[in-house]
């Protein structure tokens, strides 16, 4: 009995251990998990611009907020809301051009960060948004629209 006894102690003992080297496989693998970075790709990195630039503007349009600062010509008043949209990391310049592709206004006033940015950063990201006009409705609650396409021109880039 003494012998059977002594084999289902070290059966019990090659358990434990076995359990034991497991948490610390799974500790280990975790651990070195937590610190591992993956490297950006650049084509991530453009994709990623790319979406954040047009989702922006598209998200503005929506809530009504982007065709009338472009169509009054109220250009800080743009750049205050495109600050708040963008993260503070990505810098933008927005050019707003007629449909020939002639700018209307291109100037400081909607830009956040330097020119220099542009053009020293890895990857820069240039979409373009188009604007039909503004929707009007008169009196009797008849929605009208005056036409007069306006393309924005939105570069952008991670600082």
């Amino acid at each position: 009995m003494r012998v059977q006894d002594l084999k289902n102690r070290r059966g019990q003992m090659r358990v434990v251990e076995t359990i034991l080297a497991s948490f610390i496989i799974v500790a280990a693998l975790s651990f070195v998990g937590i610190f591992a970075v993956s490297p950006t790709s650049p084509a991530y990195e453009i994709t990623d611009l790319e979406k954040m630039a047009y989702s922006a503007l598209h998200d503005l349009d929506q809530q009504g907020l982007l065709a009338p600062a472009v169509y009054s010509h109220s250009w800080s008043d743009l750049r205050t809301i495109l600050r708040i949209t963008m993260p503070n990391d990505v810098y933008f310049n927005l050019t707003i051009c007629k449909i020939d592709g002639s700018p209307i206004y291109s100037g400081s006033q909607i830009l956040y960060g330097d020119l220099d940015t542009f053009s020293e950063a890895r990857n820069v990201v240039s979409i373009s948004y188009c604007l039909v006009g503004i929707p009007k409705f008169n009196a009797d609650g008849v929605h009208n629209a005056d036409y007069d396409p306006i393309i924005l021109v939105f570069t952008v880039t991670r600082g």
